[in-house]
């Protein structure tokens, strides 16, 4: 199991609905009703997204051995995964950076590249995959994003325990800055906030973050991590004023187009 997957089971994950909310709306107006198809859950937790017809686009830490050869689970059908293909500026935290002050290990996160692809051994019928946004004027948009993690809110901020639910939601944000390889995004309190505001928590990893123009989706993000301050040991995530990370796909289109193509 990998070291960031435990690192995210106790920062980053009461109630029975996924990612964390406004404290002052009910938890049902975040349930989704019906779950887009695109919308891919990985052999363990996290998420990943139908681009392709054979190829799901997910974040690199999701990945915690090789998954090759197991199923995942598409619509309605289950479809083998032929292979695994990790960006090579993507690693792992020494464990050094795993206690004491967050700061090394936030700008560790920032630093590397969290995507992947996972090909499938057949193509996927009957769906619709995603687009992939190309642009670069992220900031300033809203975003609805999905998640079935762990849920919490505002006030509280998230609890591990319930990332067992995997109950699919989702939430609203507006993306504030665009840079290099990251969206970012602020939790920001009710005065503030969109009506179903919200941040991502654990187990949420990889789920979508889509805009709409002219009613289609199209894919911007891939939830990522959360930023932390002071010690590890205190961290709580999912609070008011947190600021959410997410890949930003735009940045990848090469990198993504020439795995396809390859």
């Amino acid at each position: 199991m990998k070291i960031l997957y435990l690192l995210f089971f106790c920062f980053f994950s009461i109630g029975s609905d996924a990612v964390v909310m406004r404290h002052d709306i009910p938890p049902e107006n975040y349930v989704v009703e019906k779950t887009p198809e695109y919308l891919i859950d990985m052999p363990h937790e996290g998420h990943g997204v139908l681009i392709n017809s054979q190829w799901i686009l997910t974040v690199a830490h999701t990945i915690f051995y090789d998954y090759v050869g197991k199923s995942l689970m598409v619509g309605s059908k289950n479809y083998e995964i032929e292979s695994v293909h990790i960006h090579p500026d993507y690693s792992e935290p020494d464990k050094s950076l795993l206690k004491g002050d967050l700061a090394p290990l936030m700008r560790f996160f920032k630093s590397r590249s969290d995507i992947a692809l996972i090909k499938l051994t057949s193509p996927v019928s009957g769906i619709e995959p995603i687009n992939i946004y190309t642009g670069k004027s992220e900031e300033g948009k809203k975003i609805t994003v999905y998640g079935k993690g762990a849920t919490g809110n505002g006030v509280t901020g998230e609890y591990p325990d319930t990332k067992s639910l995997r109950v699919m939601s989702h939430f609203q944000n507006v993306i504030e800055s665009a840079e290099g390889n990251w969206l970012a995004f602020k939790f920001d309190e009710p005065a503030n906030a969109l009506s179903l505001e919200g941040m991502h928590g654990s187990g949420d990893s990889g789920g979508a973050s889509v805009i709409f123009e002219d009613s289609i989706p199209f894919l911007v993000g891939l939830s990522s991590w959360q930023l932390g301050h002071g010690d590890i040991s205190t961290f709580k995530g999912g609070l008011y004023g947190t600021i959410a990370y997410q890949v930003r796909v735009s940045s990848y289109c090469d990198w993504i187009l020439g795995v396809l193509d390859s």
